[in-house]
């Protein structure tokens, strides 16, 4: 991977002589359930993914050290191109965190340029979603990244950054609370799962796909970056991006437990709530974007992890009673079958393939069905798309 262009065009040290006064971008009067996402990017065992960039399927490859309960070499899915990074002190304290540091590093250069398409001296606050066993692995992390953006052109505008606080919920993950923060957000998830530990809680949680049989999820591992607007009142319709909506949670019993039909009856009832068929697209905006907005289903269907036993059937059978012209094949995205189970990156993930998958008019749903007791979904609904149904909305009155 060639990366000495963007690193030349970005790579201009700031000299901070004098402490820098809090920037004045700095609000806490965001709105709780609507962001908009701008970007995405993410490294895999498949490659990386962009905006109009998805790679194939990545295939598992044998790993030289971990071993499933059935005493098989597992398949794990490993990030190839990983940057080397020297920090002894990282490596002593945590490996699985040192791994964490070199995926994140290998990217943010290439998460920075998505930076670009803001406004001038636009701030933004750095978020973290990943896993570290001690605070001082954490903070050496933290202060690493904090180092590699302050050398670039962007350092000037750059807020904090700060560990997520834990949750799948974006709305929440964003939230600023009195402290307040700025309104652009770099929003990092990155994880490692091929080592012993994760492993083993994998299998606890009976979710580890052995060599010797089918059904579960392949450890894998990724790094994965949203570039998020926080919203306010004030803020105007956008002709670009995607506005996140707030999400949906249901709790219900153990997946292994109901019957298909049940579950089948109570995916198509969230289904329903997350992508009202009040919200249709109106005829301007199907005349607009064509045949694919005119079934009233979404563009694209994300979904974190298809592999596990009966989700595929559970998911099917949902979509083909919800909207019949809906492939699955075709128009869904499984995260785990594209790349395998990357943990906390899983977070990010599947928001930064719904962005890959759509072009700028189309829109995206975002399933998770990976917890046996809880099923989630968010809308993505594409700003340029719902722009054109605003614009039109009066002459269609007036007629």
């Amino acid at each position: 991977m060639s990366r000495a262009s963007i690193f030349d065009l970005l790579h201009q040290r700031q000299v901070v002589s004098e402490p820098v006064e809090a920037p004045v971008a700095i609000r806490s009067d965001y709105l709780p359930d609507r962001l908009r996402i701008i970007d995405g990017l993410a490294l895999t065992a498949a490659g990386f993914i962009r905006s109009g960039e998805i790679p194939e399927p990545a295939t598992p490859e044998l790993s030289s050290a971990l071993y499933g309960a059935d005493g098989y070499r597992l398949l794990v899915h490993r990030v190839g191109d990983a940057m080397s990074v020297n920090e002894p002190r990282l490596g002593r304290l945590d490996a699985k965190a040192l791994r964490v540091h070199q995926l994140i590093q290998t990217v943010v250069i290439e998460a920075l340029m998505m930076l670009e398409v803001l406004p001038e001296e636009s701030h933004f606050d750095v978020l973290l979603s990943a896993p570290f066993r001690s605070r001082e692995a954490a903070d050496i992390v933290q202060s690493r990244l904090r180092d590699a953006i302050a050398e670039t052109q962007y350092g000037a505008c750059l807020g904090e950054v700060r560990l997520a606080p834990e949750g799948v919920d974006p709305h929440a993950t964003l939230a600023v609370g009195e402290q307040g923060g700025m309104p652009y957000v770099l929003w990092v998830g990155a994880d490692s799962l091929i080592n012993d530990s994760d492993v083993g809680s994998l299998r606890y949680r009976d979710l580890l796909t052995p060599t010797s049989r089918g059904g579960g999820l392949y450890p894998g591992e990724a790094v994965a970056v949203l570039l998020l607007q926080r919203l306010t009142t004030e803020d105007a319709a956008f002709d670009s991006g995607w506005y996140l909506e707030a999400g949906i949670r249901r709790e219900h019993a153990p997946r292994a437990t109901r019957r298909d039909h049940d579950k089948r009856q109570a995916l198509i009832a969230l289904l329903d709530e997350a992508w009202p068929a009040a919200e249709q697209p109106s005829r301007a905006e199907e005349q607009a974007n064509g045949e694919e907005t005119a079934s009233a289903a979404p563009s694209r269907l994300v979904v974190d992890a298809l592999g596990l036993p009966g989700r595929a059937v559970e998911l099917g059978g949902a979509v083909v009673a919800r909207w019949p012209d809906l492939d699955t094949v075709e128009d869904g995205l499984g995260v785990d079958t594209l790349c395998g189970w990357s943990g906390e990156a899983t977070r990010v993930l599947p928001f930064v393939l719904a962005v890959a998958a759509c072009n700028a008019e189309q829109h995206a749903l975002v399933l998770t069905l990976h917890a046996e007791q809880s099923t989630q979904a968010w809308a993505l609904k594409s700003c340029a798309a719902m722009a054109v149904a605003s614009a039109a909305q009066p002459v269609e009155a007036q007629s």
